[in-house]
């Protein structure tokens, strides 16, 4: 019988309860592979209340005596923006694999350090974009690809306030495009299956401080001549407002509305109109049990990448990585988030927390 995976929690954020937790306790077979083993916070108070309150079996003092537990495998790191990525690469300096919230870090030279970490320490290194995971998100690429809707030509995505994980006053501070923006943008570029240029950008400032987006409106292009539009709103007005994303083809279109709201419930709803003679509409249903949310596939993805790779002895490895893109993804994700900042006047989030030696610097290059 195949090992639990062994994990540790580094921050006791809000949205550990129903990204972990709940997932766990609700479905059989992921208890089956993962056993959560403790929690750590910047006080030890807090990571005492949260475990107690949470049901988990320990409370670290430190987030140094986690990653010292030799009986932990990997963690899951839910930490600030801002030191996140400094986290994940200490995390896999110590021997840890690494799920990390999204994003990986706060620009793409962050998380370009760290998929450097994870490849020299020979560890799986996971940006949790968890709607990219889901089948909904899955199958609406398989139709693109099966040529359901023609020619893709434009992929319209909206992102209220309501589907960040943050809460309004986190996701207030952070901006628009970091903390909706990145699944945004993850999940545009795994619909298309091509890496687009940004075309333009507009944002709309915070009045209490201006160098934070409240809302921010992209266009993209794609090689193949396709467009796409995001939309992200941290602005209270648009709670809400569904989750939503349009693909248009030359022959048809398809629409997915709350296919996530925010805490991992999803529709597993499809809706494809073909523009055929008979204008013909198709509804498809994802078969997928409720308590299966984009959660729950998120974290058998992090599983399966950890244990194939073991089987393969490629842990680790640029290449290795079959259940998911890998780290290399989430870089290209954060490198395009970057450039909407720029296109959109702003600029790119600087790194707030120095990483450690030696991924501190990054030679010649420029980003």
């Amino acid at each position: 019988m195949e090992q639990r995976l062994r994990v540790g929690i580094l921050g006791a954020a809000r949205n550990v309860p129903f990204s972990v937790l709940e997932p766990i306790r609700n479905n059989a077979d992921l208890a089956a592979k993962i056993d959560i083993m403790g929690i750590s916070s910047l006080e030890q108070k807090e990571a005492e209340t949260a475990a107690k309150g949470w049901g988990i079996m320990k409370a670290y003092k430190s987030f140094e005596e986690l990653l010292q537990d030799s009986s932990i495998d990997a963690v899951y790191n839910v930490l600030p923006r801002e030191v996140r990525a400094a986290w994940t690469i200490r995390a896999l300096m110590a021997g840890k694999h690494v799920l990390s919230e999204t994003p990986l870090g706060v620009n793409a030279k962050e998380a370009l350090m760290a998929q450097r970490a994870a490849e020299d320490c020979g560890r799986v290194l996971l940006e949790g974009t968890h709607p990219k995971c889901h089948p909904v998100t899955k199958r609406v690429r398989e139709m693109i690809m099966h040529g359901k809707v023609g020619s893709l030509e434009h992929i319209d995505l909206n992102l209220p306030v309501g589907h960040g994980l943050d809460g309004k006053m986190v996701c207030s501070r952070a901006g628009a495009l970091m903390s909706l923006g990145c699944h945004g943008v993850a999940i545009v570029r795994a619909l298309a299956g091509e890496e687009p240029k940004v075309i333009s950008a507009t944002a709309q400032p915070s009045k209490e401080n201006p160098e934070v987006d409240l809302t921010m409106s992209c266009n993209l292009r794609f090689p193949s001549g396709g467009a796409a539009h995001i939309g992200c709103s941290v602005a209270p007005d648009s709670k809400e407002a569904p989750s939503v994303f349009t693909i248009t083809g030359s022959g048809g279109c398809i629409r997915v509305k709350e296919w996530f709201t925010g805490k991992g419930k999803s529709s597993n709803e499809i809706a494809l109109v073909q523009f055929d003679e008979s204008g013909e509409r198709f509804v498809e249903r994802i078969d997928n049990p409720q308590v299966r949310d984009t959660f729950y596939f998120m974290l058998m993805t992090f599983i399966s990448e950890i244990r194939e790779q073991e089987r393969r002895q490629e842990v680790g490895l640029p290449w290795a990585y079959g259940q998911s893109k890998g780290p290399g993804d989430a870089v290209m994700s954060i490198a395009l988030i970057d450039a909407i900042y720029k296109a959109a006047g702003m600029k790119p989030r600087p790194s707030a927390s120095p990483l450690p030696e030696p991924y501190n610097h990054i030679g010649m290059a420029k980003l």
